[in-house]
């Protein structure tokens, strides 16, 4: 299993549900809420249970032990002190070429420690150091043994504080992630993960903006566009660059959100076929 296949498997996803106790405890920083994103992690720890279903098409370059298949993504987190949580996920595919051999189960489990280190609400940003990877040996037969693992910073900016003139620009916003990917297997190669998302939100636009007229559901909408991207930085992948654009929306409830993204590989060491 190589690093673009186990980060590509999360990215290439079609849909996603957040449940949270209320969604406006999740993401704030000022009147700005970060929805949490499909693909791009975002800065913030929560007491949250997430499912995402999709269909994943062709990853890895040269790889002929890899076909489209299902997914089902099921996890949730915990914030166990104030700006301090742990969130847990399981992924199901079917078929799972991440298994030797390719059968349908489990991957390993994926984790994320998270600790908010600031979040400034007059200029609605948020900062964040955390750990994200997988536990060796926890999935189906034929997993890996070896755990990996991802010092990361996770950062996002509103700018809300842009003065009056360039009022149409106020809802836009950036997430993102700056990671670096190593593994208890010394002969797995290392990765810097720099995935981003931009984001322009109607629910700000109406609420701290301009009144837009539109009603709902629009006015809970936040347009996305995720760059889950990665470099091979070690070993025979060196030098290589892995991603896609993932074009979508998040609609805003008061208790849940729902998204929903497209997906399309950058190049042809990314996938095949596109999601829609």
């Amino acid at each position: 299993m190589t690093i673009k296949k186990i980060t590509f498997k999360l990215c290439q996803i079609l849909g996603l549900v957040y449940f949270s106790n209320s969604c406006f405890a999740h993401g704030i920083a000022g009147d700005r809420y970060f929805p949490p994103t499909i693909s791009v992690e975002d800065p913030y720890a929560a007491d949250e249970a997430h499912t995402v279903v999709g269909r994943i098409s062709n990853v890895g370059f040269n790889n002929t032990n890899t076909t489209s298949g299902n997914i089902l993504r099921i996890g949730g987190g915990i914030e166990l002190a104030d700006g301090f949580g742990i969130a847990v996920d399981g992924l199901y595919m079917s078929p799972n070429s991440n298994l030797d051999p390719q059968a349908v189960g489990f991957d390993n489990l994926y984790y994320a420690v998270k600790k908010e280190i600031t979040i400034n609400d007059v200029h609605e940003y948020a900062i964040t150091l955390g750990l994200t990877g997988q536990i060796g040996g926890t999935g189906g037969v034929g997993n890996p043994s070896y755990t990996s693992y991802t010092p990361t910073v996770f950062y996002a900016k509103g700018f809300g504080d842009l003065p009056p003139s360039m009022k149409l620009l106020k809802p836009a916003a950036i997430t993102g992630v700056l990671g670096y990917q190593i593994s208890t297997d010394q002969n797995q190669p290392k990765a810097f993960n720099w995935g981003f998302t931009l984001q322009y939100s109607f629910l700000y636009l109406d609420k701290h903006v301009m009144r837009t007229g539109w009603g709902e559901p629009w006015n809970s909408v936040v347009a996305v566009v995720e760059f889950p991207m990665q470099t091979c930085i070690t070993g025979l992948c060196n030098g290589q660059v892995t991603g896609s654009i993932n074009p979508g929306f998040v609609w805003v409830g008061p208790y849940f959100n729902l998204s929903a993204t497209a997906v399309l590989p950058i190049n042809s060491q990314s996938g095949s076929g596109a999601g829609v």
